[in-house]
């Protein structure tokens, strides 16, 4: 026998051989270097396609450890092969740590440990004891027992690892995280676990055939890989993953006609592949169709987000505006409001009557200027959250009474007759801001006043359930039933107000209601319909 060859394993695990090594190094070049590319250099695709590579180096050299004849050829490639081992099994442990922090970088310390556990073999591979002797008649090396061993531990120390790793990350992750884990984290120790075993057995038995065997259960490992590509978006590549998962499917299936010898088989294996062929065009054309949609969607959803941002800061702007507006307003109107006062009450000298009935015009518009002013910068307040409240406790009835000894000469004026209920022997305590209180009760009096062109309105107090409701009841105009649900709402007014009143603005009530659920309270109104007069309601907690 010649010194340079060695005998060499049979033709059929030479065909074996090929497809178990060569098979899998194409398809793994082929998703790492797509994820590579298409998730554009990602942390979580470069450690992804170091992992892959390493393993391929390995495929590489144990194909040819397993088909060549020629001894320094098979002698160069066996003695690094431990060492690949070590390092593609610690590289699947650095992707998993990558996957579980959300694809961003590990601590410091974590690859330092990872790059510390390589240094061993490598130091035993390059110092040339990784193979301690050869028998050339079989083509078998003798391995370091220590390197063999350590690869060994490194083997099940990453399978436990990715184990409590993966554990930890489930308690910690929202549900399509814990499934990503979950399916990454069992493919690779599924593979690795496979692998070391098959391996280990080969070694004490001799039957290394077996370690061919182990490599089929490869295609399951890429098979969950690509699942969480297109699937569970680890790389975001649902449309790509889902053309390489085809491609490489028709690949396997393919390639088996390099070691079918069998006419059946061969038959089943061209029914099979044209059959996935079909499958996989329909399939890639609904999730292109689908892709298509999800990204128009997206697009939709982005424009509606954008629009949405563009509209709340508008609205922002405008209520600045409104509350800056009504600030500059308020101080000259308040001004014109005094001094039209003080002419008419005389304090300025006698005037004739028919210039008091000039100013007694302007003072009741600037009087109706200040309202609208008054209630756009509390609506402002109210939409910009600066509205500030002082809770203490007062007498509701107090509160009544004060606001209808205000009203009565309008109501007066209108001919209209006033009933106030209220059992004065009872106290009504409340805790409300006063001047902001006195403004619900105020509103809801001034608008029954308002729109109540004849007839009465009665002011009343009652006790229940642990609440105090004032009850505002008049004989005016009414409101629909399709109105009451929208009259709290900003700008709203029954159709028939203008007849009844053409100054307002549709912001009191609005301004109540805000002004109620800032106290914990409501406030709402009912009616029987036009033309058979409305109630309002306030309603508040009462302090015992």
């Amino acid at each position: 026998m010649d010194l340079n060859t060695c005998l060499a394993t049979t033709e059929s695990y030479h065909t074996i051989a090929y497809y178990s090594h060569l098979v899998p190094v194409f398809i793994a070049v082929l998703l790492g270097v797509f994820v590579l590319f298409a998730s554009r250099f990602s942390l979580l695709s470069r450690v992804f396609s170091i992992f892959v590579g390493t393993f391929c180096l390995w495929l590489i050299g144990d194909v040819i450890v397993w088909t060549q004849t020629d001894y320094h050829l098979v002698t160069f490639f066996w003695a690094p092969l431990d060492y690949i081992n070590t390092v593609f099994y610690i590289a699947g442990a650095y992707f998993f740590a990558v996957l579980v922090n959300n694809g961003n970088k590990i601590p410091a310390w974590l690859k330092l440990t990872f790059l510390g556990l390589s240094v061993p073999a490598w130091w035993i591979t390059v110092t040339g004891a990784s193979i301690m002797g050869f028998n050339q008649p079989v083509c078998e090396a003798f391995n370091s027992e220590f390197l063999t061993n350590y690869k060994l531990a490194i083997e099940w120390a990453v399978c436990i690892y990715i184990l409590v790793s993966g554990m930890g990350a489930l308690r910690n992750s929202d549900r399509a995280k814990k499934i990503q884990v979950s399916v990454v984290g069992i493919a690779l120790i599924l593979f690795f676990a496979v692998f070391s075993v098959t391996e280990y057995i080969s070694s004490q038995t001799g039957y290394y055939e077996l370690n061919l065997y182990s490599l089929f259960v490869l295609p399951v490992f890429l098979a969950l890989i690509l699942y969480t590509i297109t699937n569970l978006k680890m790389f975001q590549l649902r449309l790509l993953g889902t053309q390489l998962l085809v491609y490489v499917l028709l690949i396997m299936i393919g390639s088996q006609f390099f070691f079918l010898e069998n006419t059946t088989n061969q038959i089943l294996t061209i029914i099979t592949f044209i059959l996935s062929f079909f499958f996989g065009v329909t399939l890639l054309r609904n999730v292109k169709k689908e892709a298509e949609a999800r990204r128009k969607i997206e697009k939709l959803a982005a424009d509606l987000q954008k629009a949405n941002t563009r509209l709340v800061e508008l609205d922002k702007q405008k209520t600045e505006f409104i509350s800056f507006a009504t600030h500059q307003l308020r101080s000259p109107l308040t001004a014109i409001k005094g001094n039209t006062s003080l002419i008419l009450e005389g304090d300025v000298g006698p005037i004739a009557e028919p210039l008091r009935n000039i100013v007694q015009t302007v003072y009741s518009s600037v009087k109706t200027m200040i309202n609208v002013v008054e209630d756009y910068l509390n609506v402002s307040r109210i939409e910009l959250g600066t509205m500030k409240y002082d809770m203490k406790e007062l007498d509701f009835k107090d509160m009544v009474q004060e606001v209808a000894n205000e009203q009565k000469p309008n109501i007066d004026a209108k001919g209209l007759a006033l009933n106030v209920v209220i059992d004065d022997s009872q106290t009504y305590r409340v805790k409300a801001d006063l001047d902001k209180f006195k403004q619900v009760i105020m509103n809801t009096v001034d608008n029954s006043v308002k729109y109540t062109p004849k007839g009465s309105l009665t002011l009343s107090l009652e006790k229940a359930n642990g609440k105090i409701r004032f009850k505002a009841a008049d004989t005016g105009v009414g409101i629909r039933p399709d109105v009451l649900p929208k009259l709290f709402q900003k700008f709203t007014r029954a159709p028939n107000a203008s007849e009844a009143n053409i100054h307002g603005t549709g912001l009191g009530l609005f301004i109540a209601k805000e002004i109620m659920n800032a106290h914990g309270g409501r406030i709402w109104a009912e009616s029987a319909g036009e033309g058979k007069g409305s109630q309002f309601y306030v309603e508040l907690p009462e302090v015992k």
